[in-house]
């Protein structure tokens, strides 16, 4: 296997601001692939930006949760990036909110960035000449909570296991146009959303959580590699998967 078929290649990136969408930014670039990335944080994603290898890269700030600006990425995407051979998204929210505390709105957050943004992104990307008809890649990121979750993650763990069947029907769909779906659902890895989520449980929580790992905690190269599998075309006879990278998590 050889990650060199993704140079030259155009992928876009949502949530790059930070965490896995940042690494995985730059760790695409560094393969010679050309990069459009985005999130809603402007000074954030312009960080991101300079931290790309190569030239040829672009960046927009874009609140994907509002219908109209996935319109406008995407059509921005085409007219000065042009095709892609695939995105991540990797956009995401967590909190952590009891049942007694969970409100129409909350619901609507979590469920807005994490799962109607996937939808939609997906439905502007199959339009007739903006991606690669040979073959291109959808990654969604899910997560281990999607099919173990914990306590006070509840719409978390919804709007995640929501993504999975998402990609099973979008891969049954889109095959037709040779686009591949897949979802990677890593278990706790160290970025800034989860040390978050960290710092709002109890020790004890943390200790349940931390045990659950068999091979320990996991860090940001240890999702990133797979990814850049599942976009490359040595991953181009697989679809509608979804590949557990949690350490052993959802072994337990």
């Amino acid at each position: 296997m050889s990650l060199n078929n993704l140079k030259n290649k155009k992928f876009l990136v949502t949530g790059a601001s930070s965490g896995l969408g940042r690494e995985l930014s730059i760790f695409l670039s560094k393969l010679g692939a050309l990069i459009y990335i985005t999130a809603q944080d402007k000074s954030r994603i312009k960080k991101t930006f300079r931290l790309l290898s190569g030239d040829g890269h672009r960046w927009k700030s874009s609140n994907l949760s509002i219908l109209d600006d996935i319109e406008e990425l995407m059509s921005d995407v085409y007219s000065n990036f042009g095709q892609l051979d695939g995105f991540v998204h990797c956009a995401g929210i967590q909190h952590t909110l009891p049942l007694q505390m969970i409100s129409e709105d909350s619901y609507d957050k979590i469920f807005n960035i994490n799962t109607k943004s996937a939808l939609f992104l997906s439905r502007e990307f199959r339009k007739r000449g903006r991606y690669n008809p040979s073959g291109s890649s959808i990654v969604f990121l899910s997560s281990a909570a999607a099919l173990s979750g914990e306590s006070g993650i509840s719409e978390y763990s919804a709007s995640k296991l929501a993504l999975q069947g998402i990609s099973r029907s979008l891969a049954s769909e889109l095959s037709r146009q040779k686009i591949r779906v897949n979802c990677i659902a890593p278990g706790v890895v160290k970025t800034e959303m989860t040390n978050k989520f960290l710092d709002a449980i109890t020790s004890e929580q943390f200790s349940q959580i931390e045990d659950r790992h068999l091979l320990g905690l996991g860090e940001v190269g240890d999702v990133i590699g797979p990814i850049a599998f599942l976009l490359s075309d040595d991953a181009r006879w697989i679809t509608g998967v979804n590949l557990s990278v949690d350490g052993g998590y959802t072994l337990g």
